[in-house]
């Protein structure tokens, strides 16, 4: 499966539509296109139009491997009801999350997603250490958490559930992140993937100082893991992890936060805004007015869809950054983790292009950006 950056650069050629257009063909289902008179002769396979044999109905393509008698099944595999997250640590919050994606399965397909970030501080345990501890927090949903490596944002993720041969994807996010998976999840259906129906839906509010289930966030636990306050830290993990596996991940945070001791945590040079910044905005927000962090030309990452860009202007409580592509997005701080450019390049296949971090390209970009808008950040705060 190619990767979402790959993905972009055949969008940009329509795919498959394109060519359908061209021989007079009509869209009419999954991957699906029919001549003028209703029959279906060729179906979408990896961006590219392929006739079907004589007589298929979108069943079996026509290529090598089916003249060997291999064949693959595109058939419309209906719904399938997701998440992507970042699990770290999996909380009793998250239990609720998934257990509400397999109710909009109404007993159909459902997956869990975690993200494959990792750092020391808002990410410290790794993807593989993440998806054990998951599947022994909520073993009646193991068998539905990913594994995927390649499945590093959401784009992905929705690439890959297409190919599969789903019409219909239900996301299923925090309260707070249901306008940003709408948004991207809509503009790029039809280019890297074609669904006749993307649903994002409220997995409902959750309060970072309430005491039952809904307060219990990663944030809290990773800040009481900070703390060496493994009573608080209990209190968040799911029934089903034992004691023995709630003390060795907790172990498994604070060595991973670089936090042996107590010592560490009240040490000058820890900051809370960087394990737990929904817990410490005005933190972040004096260490990004002070410029110490999401500087110009820096790359970040998105830590609700996994995507990694470029800094090319700041706001006041939100950055603009750029992909390989030049294309532009909007994220607030309390969203984002800085990674080095090794990172960026190596594991994310990040191919800088045009007038990245340029002055010129900077100002551009601060055009899509009008006042407006920042007249509606400025009132909402």
């Amino acid at each position: 499966m190619k990767k979402f950056s790959a993905f972009l650069s055949e969008a940009e050629r329509s795919l498959a539509a394109q060519t359908a257009e061209k021989l007079g063909l009509k869209h009419v289902s999954y991957g699906r296109y029919a001549d003028p008179r209703g029959n279906v002769t060729h179906v979408s396979k990896d961006g590219k139009l392929v006739k079907l044999a004589p007589g298929e109905e979108g069943g079996k393509q026509q290529s090598g491997r089916e003249e060997e008698g291999g064949g693959e099944n595109t058939s419309d595999q209906g719904s399938v009801s997701i998440t992507f997250g970042r699990f770290n640590p999996p909380t009793v919050g998250h239990e609720v999350l998934i257990k509400r994606v397999a109710r909009e399965a109404k007993g159909g397909e459902y997956r869990i997603y975690p993200s494959q970030t990792q750092d020391a501080k808002k990410n410290p345990l790794g993807p593989s250490e993440k998806i054990k501890y998951m599947k022994m927090a909520y073993p009646e949903h193991k068998d539905a958490i990913s594994t995927g490596e390649e499945l590093r944002t959401i784009f992905d993720v929705l690439v890959a559930l297409n190919e599969e041969g789903f019409s219909e994807v239900k996301i299923v996010v925090g309260g707070d992140r249901v306008s940003e998976f709408n948004s991207l999840a809509q503009k790029y259906n039809g280019k890297l993937y074609e669904f006749e129906n993307i649903l994002v839906v409220s997995a409902g509010e959750r309060d970072p100082d309430a005491d039952d289930v809904s307060g219990m966030s990663a944030s809290k636990m990773r800040k009481a893991a900070a703390e060496d306050d493994f009573k608080t830290f209990e209190k968040g993990m799911p029934k089903a992890l034992g004691p023995k596996e709630r003390l060795r991940l907790y172990k498994s945070l604070r060595s991973s936060m670089q936090v042996e001791n107590l010592e560490d945590f009240h040490d000058a040079s820890f900051k809370l805004f960087e394990i737990a910044p929904k817990l410490d905005p005005q933190g972040l927000r004096e260490a990004y007015f002070e410029d110490d962090l999401f500087k110009v030309g820096s790359f970040v990452e998105n830590d609700n869809t996994g995507l990694v860009t470029k800094i090319v202007s700041r706001g006041s409580n939100y950055i603009i950054s750029i992909d390989e592509h030049e294309t532009v997005f909007r994220s607030w701080l309390r969203d984002l983790v800085e990674v080095s450019t090794e990172v960026a390049i190596k594991g994310f296949n990040w191919t800088p292009a045009g007038e990245v971090g340029t002055d010129a390209l900077s100002n551009y970009v601060r055009k899509l950006t009008p006042g407006e808008f920042l007249k509606k950040i400025q009132k909402k705060k």
